[in-house]
């Protein structure tokens, strides 16, 4: 060790020399090299190593240009795809065929909730079923919050997904996001937004309250995944060549209305032919033709095998309804048939869309008690009354036939009157039977206030209710 470099380890005991960077440097290299995700596949010398199952905490994302090209396909699908905007509109139209409601035994919570649900800005009668409608066709969604810090007013934004450049999450539970990176404008760093969640940090003056900058909802993400994928990744592609086939086919259409004359002459050399065309122009609409033995005219018309055509479009589209979960009947199929398959698989895409149903409940859910803590924090509304609560209420996704049901009830009661006299069953259970099936007509029975009531009703002395 030269005098100089001893002095300098004298004065900066931390000081590290060249060899020693360098090994910290090829330390660092090698263990980014061992994170990369296996499509990454970087590795050219063959001296590292990479996990199977990718590096570092979200396992399970898709690749950056995957997920930006991801949103570009489902743009432009919408823009340019009949059946990508016609599904989309579908699940659309079940799931808000009527608006949603929030309400509040408190009048206090009720107003606040009704000046953030029909404010301008906000608009959600209009806005969330267009935004529930971009979740499924993005699988994100990003909306920034501004809070006036007067009143705690809510006004919502938003951020297209494909702005965001990273999403962070809980190390100790990667479910939840805990903050946004958008990218940023000019060479400059883009904003951060933390995810509104409850604060749990019990010394703060929020504990306990929603807090954060944005709200961030994803939709099917892998459990180890940071970000969401749109509901028809696995479709975009077979959509796309399902329309081609079909505009390819319909392209093709005009030549199967057509047809040529096919004029044998027989016996006739080259130039007869010739010249027996320049004197006989093919015949017009409604004219007169004649010729001998030696002539013979036949119209000839493409034979494009159309049966076969319409069979693989069917194909194809049944594939892509399957794999959605919706029947053709509910795509401009007709007939009996599709009646028929209507009225028995209805349940399937019902229960799909009930479930989707109960995840925008959830969003409603959460939205408003941060609009509600909001207004605690601000001091313009009292923790006691935000205690009271609020309710979200969801449309019915399937309507009821009223018909049927009432057709039923007589021959249901008659069952009931005879399964009872038979001894089968009791009559408190042929009441909450009856009550049941009654609820269907949206009203709630409950069945046991029911038999204490008749039994209430009872004369004195007698043993039974009838």
């Amino acid at each position: 060790m030269s005098f100089r470099e001893w002095m300098a380890r004298r004065l900066s005991p931390g000081l590290k020399t060249d060899d020693e960077v360098r090994e910290i440097v090829k330390e660092e290299i090698d263990r980014a090299r061992a994170a990369l995700p296996i499509t990454a596949n970087y590795d050219p010398n063959n001296e590292g190593y990479r996990r199977m199952g990718g590096g570092g905490q979200n396992l399970r994302d898709l690749m950056p240009m995957a997920q930006d090209r991801m949103f570009e396909i489902a743009y432009f699908m919408f823009d340019s795809s009949a059946m990508t905007r016609r599904m989309a509109r579908m699940d659309k139209g079940f799931l808000f065929a009527e608006p949603i409601t929030v309400t509040s035994e408190d009048e206090d919570v009720q107003d606040i909730i009704d000046r953030f649900w029909h404010d301008p800005e906000n608009n959600m009668d209009l806005d969330l079923p267009d935004q529930v409608m971009w979740l499924s066709l993005l699988g994100e969604q990003l909306w920034p919050v501004e809070v006036n810090p007067h009143n705690g007013h809510v006004t919502l934004g938003y951020v297209d997904p494909s702005q965001i450049s990273k999403v962070w999450v809980n190390r100790m539970n990667i479910k939840h996001a805990v903050r946004v990176d958008l990218m940023g404008d000019g060479g400059r760093a883009g904003k951060k937004l933390a995810v509104i969640r409850r604060d749990n940090n019990i010394n703060s003056k929020t504990y306990g309250r929603m807090q954060g900058d944005c709200f961030f909802w994803r939709i099917n993400k892998p459990p180890s995944g940071s970000r969401g994928r749109s509901d028809f990744l696995t479709l975009f592609d077979w959509i796309d060549a399902l329309e081609r086939y079909g505009f390819n086919y319909l392209e093709r259409a005009e030549f199967m209305l057509n047809f040529v004359w096919d004029v044998l002459l027989k016996g006739m050399t080259e130039e007869q032919i010739r010249e027996w065309l320049q004197n006989n122009p093919p015949p017009e609409p409604g004219s007169m033709r004649a010729h001998n033995e030696q002539v013979e005219w036949n119209a000839v018309a493409p034979d494009l095998k159309s049966a076969d055509i319409t069979k693989g479009f069917d194909m194809g589209k049944s594939f892509i309804l399957g794999s959605a979960g919706r029947p053709d009947s509910w795509y401009g199929g007709g007939g009996k048939a599709y009646q028929k398959e209507a009225e028995s698989m209805d349940q399937v895409p019902i229960k799909d869309l009930d479930e989707r149903q109960l995840h925008i409940k959830h969003m409603v859910t959460y939205v408003v008690q941060f609009v509600i803590d909001q207004s605690v924090i601000a001091g313009r509304l009292s923790p006691a009354k935000a205690e009271t609560g609020f309710v979200v209420n969801m449309p019915e996704i399937s309507k009821k036939d009223t018909a049927k049901l009432v057709s039923g009830v007589p021959q249901l009661a008659t069952a009931l009157g005879m399964a009872e006299q038979s001894r089968w069953i009791t009559r408190d259970t042929a009441t909450k039977i009856f009550a049941f099936v009654a609820g269907q007509f949206g009203i709630d029975i409950d069945a046991d206030a029911e038999i204490d009531a008749a039994k209430k009703a009872l004369p004195d002395g007698a043993e039974d209710y009838e």
